[in-house]
């Protein structure tokens, strides 16, 4: 029968039947044709809540991560912070054989350049997913097959295929996997995933995944994990419940004696909490108020998952100290709290924060006798001059820059357009500029300067108005200085200022300037005894000031006066003319005879390379037959492939720690641009 017989009740049924069923198929993320149209509840809300786990399951923890492609900045973006991590799930050691990482998708191995392909692919995306699934019982499984088997549920969950590669690692107590998923579904469009199946469905999936391989826990298992759980410094289970019980409690109280509905509990189950409570009362989370009851800490679970970051990095920190004395006392640095002093050590360790992120941190044995944790920002570090294992640092908390290039030209445009920042307007500007920063296109830059713009505005410095547009006020630059953003780092960021990329052993022997020569200029001593008690670190400085003494007397550049090493006046100046001069026999072939830098001089020439001396990096300013070593500091290190002149002024204030010529004022301009800028 066709439509004109039906009556006007069915024809709306039949109306918001096709409605609903348009819904479910949208909120599936299986309806519409229109890339990347997907329900704002994400894919795997339905399945989520229909995962079902037999009895005794395997445990499996499942932590993930989404990563905005937005979030990152700068020349490389989001296809460097791809590449950073990609290499750091590949790195050597993490292998069942302590080999490199092998990566692998649904089909087999990747090679190089498989993932450099992925790579590619994924940062076109909006963003990606980064999941770390660690069953319990992980070095009884093969994760590989475990891998693969997990990601078919996932794409039967969420009703698409996914793009992803995946890595097994074998360096912790409990094999994991990685895995990578592009943010892309079938169709192309954005893929987007329910908080709920993230939450809960992928974990469920996981451990009946692993129960079917290994079969249900034994009881006695459970028991030692129950046990283990009892005398932990994490958040448990029991905890969990305590916090609960107290919350409900007008007073926080809560009692191991009953059950909520005051029935006596299992003896079993009272003796547990009783346990747990006594051993969180050792560690002040909680207090017996009197005979049974009891008050746990209001931040109960917050406080222990400090404790338990806490009780993971000092942990760290010994396992990577390398026969260092276990004794020695380990310290987290803190920017809003560090030492009287800057610190200054040595990098004994680098890594990730965590296996998510790309945060990085250093473990540094410092020269008063504590190993520290160094967590580290985008602003910790110059680029190109990173620590690594090895290299002597400074460490020391700075307030952040205040003002903001990008909040200059927000103001500068909005002033040229009554007040208003329009991106548009800004594209038309940067279109006519001569140049941009190095590997940055103009939909880029710009798109910088919105991201800035939404930042200011959600701090109540600037306006929103509608199609991206921001109205800037009068007083914006200056308030913008006077009220940094807290939130994330309480205005300030931890500094890494890299001393020496070179370890120890390799200054003693070193015929050019090294940290350890600065040291001794500025007044430190070879001749001093070792405290008692002092670190691994203290003892080998002290033997190295004492080898880098004798090595200078064997050039001639010291001498012993009644046992006591005394160093050549201006000595520093004598070994910075041996490295030029290793440098000048080295580099002629290649860029003809080495021009000294004296004061009073202009020169003229192109930044052809960065040169790693003894003292530190050094610029090759070329010309036609000859060339210059410059102090790679300031901006001239990003000036590669520029043309430049060089005018070298009169010196600086005298610093007995450093050379003459690097007391030198140095000033550049960029021949094409005509800016000027100063070391």
């Amino acid at each position: 029968m066709g439509s004109v017989g039906l009556s006007r009740s069915t024809k709306a049924k039949n109306f918001i039947g096709r409605i609903k069923s348009l819904v479910r198929k949208h909120a599936s993320g299986a309806g519409g044709s229109r890339r990347g149209r997907v329900s704002p509840y994400g894919r795997g809300a339905s399945a989520a809540a229909h995962i079902r786990v037999r009895s005794a399951p395997q445990r499996v923890t499942v932590k993930s991560r989404v990563v905005r492609h937005s979030r990152y900045s700068g020349v490389r973006g989001a296809s460097g912070a791809l590449q950073n991590h990609l290499g750091y799930l590949g790195r050597g050691g993490v292998a069942e054989d302590r080999g490199r990482g092998v990566l692998f998708d649904s089909d087999g191995d990747l090679s190089r350049e498989d993932i450099r392909a992925f790579r590619d692919r994924m940062t076109e995306d909006r963003h990606h997913f980064r999941f770390i699934v660690s069953p319990e019982a992980g070095s009884a499984l093969d994760l590989k097959y475990y891998a693969r088997e997990f990601l078919t549920r996932m794409e039967s969950d969420l009703g698409t295929k996914l793009q992803w590669l995946g890595v097994a690692h074998y360096d912790t107590d409990n094999p994991h996997l990685h895995v990578l998923v592009r943010g892309k579904d079938a169709r192309g469009g954005d893929l987007v995933i329910s908080r709920e199946y993230i939450s809960h469905g992928m974990r469920l999936q996981a451990m009946e995944l692993a129960t079917q391989h290994l079969g249900p826990r034994l009881p006695e298992e459970m028991e030692r994990a129950f046990k283990r759980d009892l005398t932990a410094d994490r958040v448990t289970g029991i905890d969990l419940g305590l916090a609960q019980a107290s919350a409900r409690h007008p007073h926080g109280f809560v009692t191991p004696l009953r059950s909520p509905n005051g029935s006596l509990a299992h003896e079993r189950q009272r003796v547990h909490t009783l346990t747990r409570l006594q051993h969180l009362e050792s560690l002040g989370l909680a207090q017996e108020i009197e005979p049974g009851i009891w008050r746990p800490d209001i931040d109960l679970v917050e406080r222990l998952r400090a404790l338990s970051i806490r009780g993971d990095i000092i942990k760290l920190m010994h396992a990577r100290m390398r026969g260092a004395d276990p004794s020695i006392s380990a310290v987290i640095f803190e920017k809003n709290r560090p030492p009287p002093e800057p610190l200054v050590g040595r990098v004994y360790g680098r890594g990730h924060v965590d296996e998510l992120s790309d945060p990085e941190y250093l473990l540094v044995e410092a020269r008063d006798g504590r190993a520290y944790y160094v967590p580290l920002s985008e602003h910790s570090e110059i680029t190109g001059e990173e620590a690594r294992v090895n290299s002597i640092v400074r460490i020391y908390p700075a307030l952040k820059r205040r003002g903001r290039a990008a909040d200059r030209n927000i103001a500068r445009i909005a002033m040229q357009n009554e007040g208003i920042y329009d991106p548009d307007r800004h594209m038309q500007e940067v279109d006519q500029r001569a140049r941009l920063p190095t590997g940055v296109s103009a939909s880029e830059y710009v798109a910088a300067h919105l991201e800035r713009a939404k930042s200011l505005a959600s701090r109540g410095l600037i306006q929103t108005l509608e199609g991206d547009r921001f109205r800037i006020p009068e007083n914006f630059e200056r308030e913008s200085a006077a009220r940094p953003a807290v939130a994330r780092d309480s205005g300030r960021v931890i500094k890494v200022e890299r001393l020496s990329a070179r370890d120890l052993d390799e200054q003693v022997k070193e015929n050019g300037i090294t940290w350890l020569d600065r040291e001794l200029a500025a007044g430190a001593s070879g001749q001093e005894a070792v405290r008692v008690g002092a670190s691994r670190f203290e003892r080998e400085l002290a033997a190295a000031f004492k080898g880098r003494a004798e090595h200078l007397k064997t050039l001639g550049l010291a001498q012993e006066i009644d046992g006591v090493v005394r160093l050549k006046p201006r000595f520093l100046d004598d070994l910075y003319e041996r490295e030029l001069a290793d440098a000048a026999l080295r580099l002629r072939t290649q860029y003809g005879e080495l021009e000294r830098l004296q004061e009073g001089q202009r020169i003229k020439g192109r930044v052809v390379a960065v040169e790693p001396l003894p003292s530190g990096p050094h610029v090759i300013l070329a010309s036609e037959s000859s060339f210059t070593l410059v102090p790679a500091a300031g901006g001239l290190g990003r000036s590669m492939d520029r043309s430049v002149e060089l005018s070298v002024n009169r010196s600086r204030p005298f610093n007995p720690a450093q050379p003459m010529t690097f007391q030198l004022a140095l000033r550049y301009r960029e021949l094409t641009l005509g800016r000027a800028l100063k070391r």
